[in-house]
């Protein structure tokens, strides 16, 4: 644990983060131990206090997306990044999740060569889970953070 702390407070981590890094290590398996994402889909969830229609994985744990973050200017590359936003993953390239009614654009398929596995990707917005929420259906409280390198959102759904 405290080697995970060092690591994050050379990245320049608030000590939100840190305290999350730290909780969010147990409450991590969850969400990391699912295999891969077989769909996506959509669920009205309170986001900011606001009742939204959000995509869900096929569990209805919420998906983020890091604005300003595109296939062509990755931003989440870090060990640290991808421990407390873990991505969405797909077992191959070839990998063809389903996509629910209300789902917006088109899915595809990031290799991460440097971590060895393949990340599902909207619009060509690589996707991810928040581990502060535990895996858990209808948790947001990713919504809004501000880390690596932009603000995390929730990927809206269509209406």
């Amino acid at each position: 644990m405290s080697r995970m702390l060092r690591c994050a407070s050379i990245r320049g981590l608030s000590r939100f983060t840190i305290g999350v890094l730290a909780a969010g290590a147990v409450g991590l398996t969850g969400v990391a131990a699912a295999a891969t994402v077989s769909s996506l889909g959509t669920a009205r969830r309170t986001v900011s206090g606001k009742s939204e229609t959000i995509v869900v994985d096929g569990r209805g744990v919420t998906v983020y997306e890091l604005g300003g973050e595109s296939l062509a200017h990755l931003e989440c590359t870090s060990r640290a990044c991808l421990n407390l936003w873990p991505a969405l993953k797909v077992s191959s390239a070839g990998s063809r999740p389903q996509k629910g009614a209300g789902v917006p654009g088109t899915l595809s398929v990031l290799h991460r060569v440097r971590g060895g596995f393949y990340q599902l990707m909207l619009d060509r917005h690589p996707l991810y889970y928040f581990s502060g929420d535990g895996g858990r259906t209808g948790s947001t409280k990713g919504q809004g953070i501000n880390s690596f390198g932009g603000s995390w959102h929730v990927v809206k759904a269509n209406e």
